[in-house]
């Protein structure tokens, strides 16, 4: 060999190198490029973290990890859709995290793909659906808190007239406004109260909140409540000097002086659980479908946020924090007869259950006391008895 084709054969091997070192660095599916990491816990988000969102309420509860155990170490990956996800949860598993949570609804059938072909990993996925040996499922019954939020909402309202900011009219947040109308009615028996309901079309659009909440107020409501993720319509309730109740998390910092308490998911709460049990050897796979707190605040998966009395007087604390140990999943349901449709019509007797599972199918109508279109249409008028007392 002379010496030109010796130096062309060395430069050739050198570029080889250095194709196959760059490939190993920016990681990938093969086993080859797995990435080396020190964290036992990773996160699959659908969104962007830094906007107001779902993925953002589940990243406060991961920051929440992080301070509670700093040893432990956590990865993240965001923006990932549904087409994306088995490719994700695939690659975290292969890098060696020993748990890993799905933290949207769409990512359960990639979860069932990924999860058989690693045994020694266990796999969370938000919103229900099949669990198997290393599947679990996890989820809060949301309209318990919306119940709970009534109370107040009802007992502070002078004026009568709740206003509520929301997105759009799919079946949750019609039971979520259900559950909290129904509550502001009980605890004002009699009274003129109603929950009036302006649609924004998205859940983080703070122009169009904005224009609700200010919309709201003008037809004279007192009390603002928000079923969106920016936090537009308390900064309205602060401009305004009335009362308000966030949505998601901890919204005090934008209404210091209006807002009595916020209707939060503690992801943080339920992930340190399973965590721990992680590292116990105690995980086991489940559905889990998690209550309102109660004891005090930061005890179950959907609660209110920290308030003082400055917030919400002791006197009108009484019957809201006495539900917060009564209307949870394992002692009594919020949809529990009587219910009234938003024509006055007694569409559930009391004593009776609506069928198994159709708050979440089939709810897509208004109790009485919502002032606002949806899209459905309420059961038919049964017999039967009532509520015990009878308004004149």
């Amino acid at each position: 060999m002379n010496i030109s084709n010796g130096r062309s054969y060395l430069i050739a091997i050198l570029i080889v190198l250095s194709a196959v070192s760059a490939a190993c660095s920016e990681g990938g599916s093969g086993s080859g490029a797995v990435e080396e990491v020190t964290s036992q816990v990773a996160f699959v988000y659908r969104e962007n973290i830094e906007d107001y969102n779902w993925s953002h309420l589940h990243e406060i509860g991961r920051q929440y990890i992080d301070e509670q155990l700093p040893d432990l170490g956590t990865k993240y990956v965001e923006s990932v859709s549904a087409d994306d996800a088995e490719k994700a949860l695939r690659q975290l598993a292969e890098e060696g995290h020993k748990l890993i949570f799905a933290t949207a609804a769409e990512y359960h059938e990639a979860v069932v793909k990924v999860a058989p072909d690693f045994p020694e990993t266990y796999f969370e996925v938000y919103g229900g659906g099949e669990i198997a040996d290393n599947i679990a499922t996890y989820d809060g019954r949301m309209y318990q808190a919306f119940y709970v939020a009534g109370g107040y909402t009802g007992e502070m309202t002078v004026s009568g007239i709740i206003g509520l900011v929301a997105p759009e009219p799919t079946i949750e947040v019609i039971r979520h406004i259900n559950a909290i109308t129904a509550a502001s009615l009980l605890v004002r028996t009699c009274e003129d109260i109603a929950v009036h309901v302006r649609w924004t079309g998205a859940w983080n659009d703070p122009e169009a909140e904005r224009a609700a909440a200010l919309e709201l107020v003008e037809l004279g409501a007192d009390v603002l409540v928000q079923h969106t993720y920016s936090p537009e319509a308390q900064k309205v309730a602060e401009e305004k000097g009335i009362r308000s109740m966030g949505y998601g998390f901890d919204m005090r910092e934008f209404a210091p002086n209006a807002n009595m308490t916020s209707i939060i998911w503690q992801w943080g709460w339920y992930y340190l659980r399973r965590i721990n049990d992680m590292l116990e050897d105690k995980w086991k796979a489940k559905a889990y479908d998690g209550k309102v707190s109660t004891k005090a605040h930061g005890r179950g998966i959907v609660d209110m946020a920290a308030y003082n009395y400055d917030q919400i007087p002791h006197i009108m604390e009484a019957p809201p924090l006495k539900w917060r140990i009564t209307w949870n999943e394992t002692v009594k349901d919020t949809f529990d007869g009587p219910v009234y449709a938003q024509n006055g019509d007694l569409v559930l007797a009391k004593g009776d259950k609506f069928p198994k599972g159709y708050i979440y199918t089939d709810m897509d109508w208004f109790v009485e006391g919502v002032v606002g279109d949806a899209p459905g249409e309420p059961p038919a008028m049964v017999e039967g008895r009532g509520r015990d007392v009878v308004c004149r």
